[in-house]
């Protein structure tokens, strides 16, 4: 596909997504291009505030949305340029400044939009944070979103300040999002040349070569490391090393103290840093190895020392920390792997590097299982058909970015259109649309609103815990349950959208006006529940449903909006667990056409046994195909194996003999099934190499 082939799609995307969603061109440009950014982790998440007007001496204001990132104490904003539908126009300098200026006029002018914008508008709260929340941040980036494509004449952006802090300019065009559709990884690859910022690059000994990847032991200059990160940010740390500094915290007091006052010792109580990287270039001077460049830098260890040295370098400097900095020396173990094995191999190279510290299962686990069987059910379950036609369709989960468009790659236009019949793009949704839904059901609309890796990481530490204990329950029945919650998500979203009050802050508004409902059931009617089986088999709203929403979202608009509320921002306001306490306070009416359609608690009780069972049935019998399918002849080589290892006790070998019996046409239970397998896997936790 070449990139206007690439655009004519984009286009007919944005169209979809307007005709579908009933949202506005700007609102599904901002939708597909926050997708983009968040798998790329360009970004964690994208709030969207769309607000125009004048400041003083009538200058042109317009923002489209923002994204704050604690990690890197950094804030994002982003503004659209007009959509040009039938055309493929030539993005110029002249045409971005004018863009770029917009927003940045919003920044200089936001004490002007406090004294003249309407209170309830997003763009009033969003100045109201800039002039309090966000007043110390380490740098402003401004993102133009764009279906055109850049002049090659827009050779870079200079950056600038505003009110004596960093202005980052990007341009995200078409041909950028075309090559991030069609590069290995599914995002932009960071190319640092290491000799801008040390006389050789990075001392290293080559290690050890395999098929896999090449390792390198590093001795990383302090200073280097330190700047390193103050310039890319969190981009350079591997997305579960990323997840776990957002919660526990980027700066280590111990490593800060060795920083500032045993900076000749940090070699030797540091445990130093592991990386990996796509390629690297190398050079030898004076006999010895240098890293030259490095591609695709990825910390997967080591986060802390690394977000500690930057923190120490910029907000230190009174107490020398530049000088002991640059004393400091931090051992990197480096992994060169190969793009094409670059998301099999990186996460379990993270897992293994984090398996001694606090780096949680939960942050760790881009290949559990449980994402594994979604996906599986996505493509299996085939849901009912609507509007008349004579076909079912299935909701796609991506389980790892890109899977949608990786599945008609190399279609032929026939194949392509047959598959996204049988799985239309809006009925795509992704890990984090996930964690969204589960929240939201789960009575969290707080961290739903929060977002991205926030309400991710709840979603997995469930997950994980859970999955521990009865991984059952993630059955078939969950699965369409989540499936209801987004058909439930997406239809509250329409409805809002046509309110006659409706003004701004969509995404609150429904994922609390859906918990409230869900809430309110389960407080005033204890032996009812909500039949999200009934919501699957419509696979729409029912009228009871849309007049509830209907009636309970202007209730919760006016609650978020309330001039009496604790934080100016709404959007932000959203985000506290104090904002969903008041809520569960308000008085909601349940309408009785919505009342007519609840389970009682014996019959959702009665579903939720027979999907267990299943899932159980379905356990089961997948733990005899394994059995079988591993073949006779393995499970004789694990008992030779065993003779000269003693690693199995004699209970484990007796039902690794009676896997070995199929050959005579004994089939184990069920129940022994599953201690084989397990047996299996103790055995390849101690070095069985099958």
């Amino acid at each position: 596909m070449d990139l206007q082939e690439f655009r004519d799609e984009f286009i007919e995307d944005l169209k979809f997504r307007v005709a579908t969603d009933g949202i506005d061109d700007k609102e599904a440009l901002i939708d597909y291009f926050k997708g983009v950014l968040i798998d790329a982790e360009e970004i964690d998440d994208l709030n969207y505030i769309p607000f125009e007007g004048r400041g003083k001496r009538q200058a042109r204001i317009q923002i489209d949305g923002y994204s704050y990132d604690e990690l890197d104490e950094m804030l994002d904003i982003f503004i659209c340029s007009d959509i040009s539908f039938f055309e493929f126009n030539t993005l110029t300098m002249t045409n971005a400044q004018k863009y770029f200026d917009k927003v940045q006029n919003f920044v200089e002018n936001k004490e002007y939009i406090l004294e003249n914008a309407e209170e309830s508008s997003a763009g009033y709260g969003f100045a109201y944070d800039l002039t309090h929340k966000y007043k110390n941040v380490r740098k402003y980036r401004i993102f133009l979103l764009t279906d055109m494509i850049m002049s090659d004449r827009i050779k870079g952006l200079k950056s600038k300040e505003i009110d004596g802090i960093p202005v980052e300019y990007n341009i995200w065009d078409i041909s950028r999002i075309y090559q991030i559709e069609n590069s290995k990884t599914g995002k932009e690859d960071i190319v640092i040349n290491l000799l801008e910022y040390s006389d050789n690059g990075i001392p290293c000994l080559h290690a050890n070569e395999t098929e896999d990847y090449d390792a390198y032991l590093c001795n990383i200059p302090g200073y280097l490391l330190a700047n390193l990160y103050n310039i890319y940010g969190s981009r350079l740390l591997e997305g579960n090393v990323r997840s776990f500094l957002q919660t526990k915290g980027k700066v280590n007091k111990g490593i800060r103290t060795t920083i500032l006052n045993n900076p000749t010792l940090f070699f030797a109580y540091n445990n130093g840093i592991a990386g990996t990287a796509s390629k690297i270039s190398t050079h030898v001077v004076n006999g010895n190895l240098y890293i030259k460049e490095i591609t695709a830098l990825q910390i997967v260890n080591g986060g802390q020392t690394t977000a500690s040295l930057a923190m120490a370098l910029l907000n230190d400097k009174k107490d020398g920390s530049e000088e002991s900095i640059k004393k400091i020396s931090v051992p990197m173990k480096l992994s060169v792997v190969d793009p094409e094995k670059a998301k099999e191999l990186i996460p379990n190279i993270s897992r293994y590097a984090n398996s001694q510290n606090k780096v949680s299962e939960a942050d760790l686990w881009s290949n559990h299982p449980f994402h594994i069987r979604m996906e599986e059910f996505s493509r299996k379950t085939i849901a009912p058909a609507v509007n008349g036609n004579q076909y079912g369709t299935h909701w796609y989960y991506e389980r790892a970015n890109g899977q949608y468009k990786q599945e008609t790659y190399k279609c032929t236009p026939a194949e392509k259109k047959k598959f996204e019949l049988s799985n239309p793009s809006n009925q795509l949704f992704k890990k984090v649309d996930l964690a969204k839904y589960w929240n939201i059901m789960n009575l969290r609309p707080d961290i739903a609103s929060a977002g991205g890796q926030k309400a991710f990481s709840k979603f997995a530490t469930y997950v994980s815990t859970q999955w521990e204990k009865d991984e059952t329950i993630f059955n078939k029945g969950f699965f369409e349950d989540i499936v209801a919650m987004a058909i439930l998500f997406k239809g509250a979203d329409k409805i809002v959208k046509n309110q006659s009050w409706y003004n701004s802050y969509k995404a609150n508004i429904v994922a609390y006006t859906l918990s409230i409902i869900i809430y309110t059931v389960k407080e005033k009617y204890p032996n009812h529940s909500i039949s999200y089986h009934d919501i699957w088999q419509r696979q729409s709203l029912s009228n009871g449903w849309k007049c509830q929403i209907t009636k309970t979202s202007k209730l919760i608009y006016d609650f978020l909006i309330d001039e009496h509320r604790e934080v100016e921002n709404v959007t932000e306001w959203a985000k506290r667990e104090k904002c969903w306490k008041l809520a569960m306070e308000l008085d909601v009416t349940l309408l009785n056409d919505f009342l007519d359609e609840l389970l009682t608690k014996e019959e959702q009780d009665l579903i939720k046994k027979n999907n267990k069972k299943d899932q159980k049935l379905t356990n089961d019998i997948n733990q005899n195909v394994e059995v079988y399918n591993y073949g006779v002849e393995n499970w004789k080589y694990l008992v030779e194996w065993n003779d000269s290892h003693g690693v199995l006790n004699m209970q484990e070998l007796q039902f690794i003999k009676v896997a070995i019996a199929i050959e005579k046409g004994k089939i184990p239970s069920d129940k022994q099934s599953a201690r084989i397998m397990q047996v299996l896997r103790h055995a390849r936790e101690e070095g069985f190499p099958k």
